[in-house]
């Protein structure tokens, strides 16, 4: 198995190099790409200086974008799996081989790092987010049928097998509505639980503005993964 860590990344030049570090020491059998999605602080710089794979956006394209980067090089250079993780320290790279042999045990297309598979318990989370996350994995089981209690993780391991699929449509966070989509087309998704660190350093793509507009418009673009794998089968048959 050839398989691709990669880290979608924007403005981290207070994290970057650690994560950079553990990751390396953590996972050295596996390749390492960073996205840097047209930082504007010094993060492009510090992975030029640790001689890190990079992809990098001329202009900030956003999270599902510098994803699907991500996907479309491992496509492109013949990878069997790719994982991904965040680039503010929040995930521990040590937890990956975990991940990964569970995602290979089991032959998951996609397998997510998820803070709430043992406990389905948001309480400690902010209210704010507590509230989308669980409307979030409400509209999930609600149109698939599926239980899935962290649909915002970034921690995922993502099988060759969904590599183009996910390339042919534009994904604004790569979270919901992606999970909506695979399954609806029939692919598999599942949970293993981990454990993540509060952010202690940059900052949270999420204020307290889009704790409102974030679940509305995750919820219209929810709608869209119930129509788009329609249309996915009808371009490919």
């Amino acid at each position: 198995m050839r398989v691709l860590v990669a880290i979608p990344a924007y403005n981290e030049e207070e994290t970057i190099e650690e994560v950079v570090r553990r990751v390396r020491e953590s996972l050295p059998d596996f390749d390492f790409l960073v996205v840097n999605d047209a930082s504007r602080d010094s993060t492009g710089e510090i992975l030029e200086r640790l001689g890190v794979a990079t992809a990098t956006h001329l202009c900030n394209l956003g999270y599902g974008r510098a994803i699907q980067t991500a996907i479309k090089y491992a496509l492109s250079c013949d990878y069997d799996a790719l994982i991904t993780l965040d680039a503010d320290g929040q995930h521990y790279p040590e937890q990956v081989l975990s991940l990964y042999y569970a995602d290979m045990e089991r032959s998951w297309d996609v397998l997510i790092g998820s803070r709430y598979a043992k406990t389905h318990d948001y309480s400690q989370a902010p209210l704010g987010r507590r509230i989308g996350m669980r409307l979030f994995s409400l509209l999930v089981w609600a149109i698939t049928g599926h239980h899935i209690y962290d649909t915002t993780s970034g921690l995922k391991v993502i099988r060759r097998s969904v590599f183009e699929v996910l390339t042919h449509w534009h994904f604004i966070d790569f979270h919901a509505e992606a999970i909506v989509y695979l399954l609806q087309l029939g692919y598999s998704v599942s949970e293993y639980p981990i454990s993540v660190a509060e952010r202690t350093q940059g900052r949270s793509m999420y204020s307290l503005l889009s704790h409102l507009t974030y679940p509305l418009k995750t919820s219209l673009i929810l709608l869209l993964g119930v129509v788009e794998p329609g249309l996915t089968r009808r371009k490919h048959l």
